[in-house]
Parts: C-alpha cells; structure tokens; sequence
C-alpha cells in the first residue's frame, strides 16, 4: 500500500495571423465636343481665329464628371530585432516538461503519461507552416526535468535563459520541489512563462508576464464554494474542515473559508500539513485533525493540493466523512487506478473538466496528435488499464501554443516583454481549447472560467458531471 501511495502522489503531482494589399488605379477624365454646325470646339488649346469676313463663336464642353477610386491601402509590417530571443525572422522559445521515461526508469515508476516534446514540436511546425507569428518562425527549444527536487528544474532554466536566451517558456515546472523553480523563469530573469499555476504573491514578484491556462488555486477555491451553493449543496455538506497538503496552500484555505463565511457555512477546523510526503508523520497528524474534526461536528473533509496519503487516510473512514476535493483534474489518475478505500462509499465531490475528442474547440490540435501518437489521443476517463495517456500531452501543447500565438498576435511586430503583457491584458473573453469560458484582462493572467461539479459514482468506478460547465468570471 506504500509503494501504490508513493506511485500515485508522483502521478498526482505531476499533473497536473497583416497582409499587403495591391496598388489602385485612377481613371483619366473624358472630354466630349459639341456638334460641329458654326462652332469651332477646341479643349486644351486655344481657339483658331476664324476670317475677318465669318465670325466664329468658341464654345467649349466642360469635361463629365469623373468618378476616381482611391488607391488601396497597403500595410506594411517591418520586422525587428525587437527583444531579447526576437529577431526579425525567429522567436526564440523553450519548453519544459516531465521525462517520463527517466522518471519510471530511475524511480522504478509505472507512469502511463507520453513525453510531451514530440507534441509541441510537431504543433510547433504546423504553427510555421502557416507563418509563425506575424511572419517571424518560432524555434522551439525543449529541456526535460524529474519533478522530483529543483536539481534538475534549475539547470534546465539556466540553459533556456542565460545560455538559449529564450523570449517565452512554456508549460513550465510541477511537481514536489520543482514548480517553484518556475519564479528562475518569470523573477529572477525576467522571461515569459505560459503555463503552471502561479499565487498571486509570485505574480507580484515576477518581473515578466506570467499566463496560465489553467485557474489559479486561489480563484478556483472560492469558485468551488461558489458552484457548491449555485447548484444547492452548500448547505448539506456543512461544517467544513479546510486541510492544506503542505502549508503553501494556505492563501488558498484562507480564500475558502472568507468564502464559506460569505455564504453563512462554518468552517470551524483549517489545517496545513508539514509532513508533505511522509505517510507516517501524515497519518499521525490527521489522527489529531479528525478528532478535533468529531468534537466539531464537521460533516467534510476539505482537501486542497496532492494530499495523496490524506485522501487514502479519509477515505479509509468509510462514509463518516464527505470527501470534497479543490482541485478534481489532479485526481483524473483515479479512472484508472482508483485509490484504497474509495470503496467505503464516501461521498466524493470535485471539480474538473470532461475533455471530449467531439470538442471543436481543440480544432487541428487532435489531428496533430493523432499522427504523432500513431493512434487515437482519448481522455484520461476512456483509457483502460496501462494504456498510455497521449492526452496531457496534446493538451498542454494545444492550450499553451493556442495562448502564446494569440497574445504574440496581439503583441505586434514590435514584440517585447512589456507588448506581451500589455496584449494579454487586452484580449478579454477568448476561445482557449478545451475550455467552455475563457478570459484575460488587466490583473487576471488566468485563463480557464469554466468548472464543472463532478461526482465520484461507485458503480462506475469514475467521476461523473452533475453540473453543466458554470462560467466563474460572471
């Protein structure tokens, strides 16, 4: 049971076109002569004087009305090396992701997830065959790292910024000890980074733009509670206990329980866990916690972040207590590999999307895809068994090229750190793929809005929606 524990916190914590128009023409004017009976016409040249026995009378048409169509407008878009990885012809761009491979073979791990580098090169390429950014082609430079540590996350950052120069990363760091190496990206050297889940305090320090595709902890906390009380649980599920996975959940508990008072629920019991990944020192802790818990009445157990051995532990209590988790797309292993207890019969309620292949939004993406897996990319809840997960791989690659080429777009010829964030800001209400409801604007660098309340059906053994997908922006 440790080693199937240990397996599944890894896999938890991982998961996580201006063209150039033609010249116009413009017609010449047209002169008409009057009929030639006594009169003499002459147009640009001055009357022929007539002899001195004839009089001649000169009279001149004035020329029609002539109609002149305005040449068209031609834009020019004149290229630059306008910033640190852009030139006139290319962008520089790197990327960071997960070696699964290593990691199953170093840890001894049987992780189902696909490398993610094939993908976005290969929706890189189709980017450039359809002319890059505003003509200028991207280069993609891709760096690896074990999620295990910030080893691995600090050499690949050093590599892309002081040696690649890189303008934009994408996807970024996850992971125990590694995700908060994304700030050597986004403080540190002031790079652009599409991907992770940034807090605000570290938006606060970053010297460069910060874009998730996903919803930030702190906004997807409160908009849990929201979407409890819009479809009428709130209320049953009360009191609450709000638990951390480690203590760097806490602005996202706080967030919670501001939000549960708002809505007239208690939440007399909020705990972080400073054993982060010791099972022992874990299950002792939550001993104490769910005493307290008893002596409260509380009714559900809360839990924010990939509390992997606290979710075995609540579970493990059978129904007592309701399972309610922050964060339903870190579980999505549990299609395939449920975890121990679950079979108690808690009421297990979450939140999460319901990627599906007859999505439109996911466009070309899936095409792509599907020619690098050599087979059909499927949703984590289609996959049976062993099979491998190609679909976090199209799925990062899809939304995170999808936001840097539209902000890119957005950004101009003139393509800088400050245009960069000042087109994030700008774009409003976008299509992200994936997502029903997406948006960016002044001070909100996260994109998805949309969640959808999700319940764990023991019949199916897997997550059902029982709510249509709810826009949280309002």
């Amino acid at each position: 049971m440790r080693r199937m524990a240990t397996r599944t916190a890894l896999l938890v914590a991982l998961l996580l076109a201006a063209g150039c128009g033609g010249g116009g023409s413009t017609t010449p004017p047209t002169t008409t002569t009057a009929p030639p009976e006594t009169t003499t016409t002459s147009t640009t040249a001055p009357a022929e004087t007539a002899p001195p026995e004839t009089t001649t009378t000169t009279t001149t048409t004035p020329p029609e009305t002539t109609t002149t169509t305005p040449p068209e407008t031609t834009t020019t878009i004149v290229l630059t090396d306008s910033f640190r990885g852009v030139t006139a012809e290319t962008i520089q761009v790197g990327l960071t992701s997960i070696d699964f491979e290593s990691l199953n073979r170093d840890f001894g791990l049987d992780l189902t997830y696909a490398n993610f580098g094939p993908f976005f090169e290969a929706m890189v390429a189709d980017l450039n065959e359809r002319g890059g950014i505003l003509g200028r082609n991207v280069e993609l430079t891709a760096r690896n790292f074990i999620p295990v540590g910030p080893v691995t996350a600090d050499a690949a950052c050093l590599e892309l910024t002081e040696d690649e120069q890189v303008f934009v990363v994408l996807n970024g760091f996850a992971g125990p000890g590694a995700e908060n190496v994304n700030e050597c990206f986004t403080d540190i050297h002031s790079t652009n980074l599409v991907g992770g889940h940034p807090s605000p305090e570290q938006l606060e320090r970053a010297g460069a733009a910060w874009i998730a595709y996903d919803m930030s902890l702190e906004r997807r906390g409160v908009a849990f509670v929201n979407l409890l009380q819009e479809t009428g649980w709130l209320d049953d599920l009360g009191p609450y206990l709000l638990y951390g996975a480690n203590p760097d959940y806490q602005p996202v508990l706080d967030e919670m329980k501001t939000a549960l008072a708002d809505a007239g629920q208690d939440a007399p019991v909020v705990a972080v866990n400073e054993a982060t990944g010791d099972a022992t020192a874990t299950v002792a802790f939550l001993e104490v916690l769910i005493e307290r818990a008893r002596a409260e009445g509380v009714k559900s157990f809360v839990l924010v972040g990939e509390g992997v051995y606290s979710a075995e532990y609540v579970l493990g209590l059978g129904d007592e207590f309701n399972l309610l988790v922050h964060n339903g797309d870190s579980i999505n292993s549990w299609s395939q590999d449920p975890p121990p207890g679950i079979e108690g019969g808690a009421l297990i309620l979450t939140n999460k999307a319901f990627p599906s292949r007859d999505d439109p939004t996911w466009g070309r993406c899936l095409e792509i895809a599907d020619s690098v897996a050599g087979t059909e990319v499927r949703p984590p809840d289609d996959l049976v068994g062993d099979e491998t997960n190609y679909w976090a791989a199209m799925g990062n690659a899809c939304q995170a090229l999808a936001l840097f080429e539209m902000i890119a777009v957005a950004a101009g010829p003139d393509l800088t750190n400050e245009s960069f964030t000042a087109a994030a800001e700008s774009l409003g209400s976008i299509d992200l793929p994936g997502s029903a409801f997406a948006s960016l604007g002044p001070g909100k660098f996260d994109a998805r809005d949309s969640l959808t309340l999700t319940r764990w059906d023991h019949e199916l053994d897997n997550f059902v929606a029982i709510s249509d997908p709810v826009n949280t922006a309002g």
